[in-house]
């Protein structure tokens, strides 16, 4: 199951929860920065795929499971940014990043 939230009013924030447990990720495809709950996402065994190009990811870890079908490659550190929730708020492991629409022809 995914939950999401909107921190700040712009950051997506998708919570994957399993056996009671929460695994929370910023929602967005760092191959091109897109939003991955677009329609057309699918969850299948713990692992996400986004809606754009198809890359994969695990919902426990991250990871990149599956590069993207496209001609520009995944950056070398493409996995999801993770979340954590804090007494102060919000802690990205990572930059977060505002996702971004495709232009047409994109």
């Amino acid at each position: 199951m995914i939950k999401t939230i909107l921190y700040e009013g712009k950051y997506p924030i998708m919570i994957y929860e399993k056996e009671g447990k929460e695994y929370s990720f910023l929602a967005v495809c760092p191959h091109k920065n897109r939003p991955i709950l677009s329609e057309g996402y699918k969850i299948n065994d713990d692992k996400i795929e986004c809606p754009f190009h198809h890359a994969v990811f695990s919902l426990i870890t991250g990871e990149l499971i599956k590069p993207p079908n496209s001609k520009t490659p995944c950056p070398a550190d493409c996995k999801l940014i993770k979340v954590e929730f804090t007494s102060s708020g919000v802690k990205f492991y990572g930059k977060p990043i505002i996702p971004e629409l495709p232009r047409k022809g994109t």
